[in-house]
């Protein structure tokens, strides 16, 4: 980010952006980084106690179905198993095999993976830092999604009434 050029920043991750935004206006953090695929983004523009810093571009990691070291995995069971999935990428799916699958949604990828892990789930549809860190293979990949960004900071209030 040019706007945060030579700053020392740390990175908190939280499970949504509300609650990163409530922390940015409390102090804890200094700025809250929304992805424009977040459908509740236009509520952030509107808030008088918030300021758009910056737009920039960052792609996602690769996108792909992620299974178990040793899932038996074949392409008809798209027809059949429920995948764990956050909602934005489940268009992937769909854009990519032309599959009508159903999904079991969750807040994150990272969730999504988690699961598969954990024998919850067979079938997840994640992306690549995910897949790594849970330790998943990917059975396809889809694509990295080119993904813009907002970062916020506090705003001024300004009472004209």
């Amino acid at each position: 980010f040019s706007f945060l050029t030579n700053v020392n920043s740390k990175l908190s991750l939280h499970d949504t952006f509300e609650s990163c935004i409530e922390k940015t206006l409390q102090s804890p953090l200094e700025y809250t980084i929304v992805p424009h695929a977040y459908d509740g983004i236009k509520h952030f523009y509107m808030r008088p106690d918030l300021q758009l810093l910056q737009i920039f571009r960052c792609d996602t990691p690769m996108y792909g179905l992620a299974v178990r070291p040793g899932f038996e995995y074949t392409d008809d069971m798209l027809d059949k198993t429920v995948i764990v999935s956050h909602p934005s990428p489940i268009n992937l799916i769909k854009y990519f095999t032309r599959k009508d699958v159903t999904f079991d949604l969750v807040n994150s990828t990272s969730a999504a993976a988690k699961r598969v892990k954990d024998g919850l789930s067979d079938i997840a549809l994640t992306n690549e830092l995910a897949r790594q860190k849970y330790g998943l293979h990917f059975v396809k990949t889809f694509k990295s999604i080119p993904m813009s960004w907002s970062l916020f900071g506090k705003g001024e209030i300004h009472d004209e009434n």
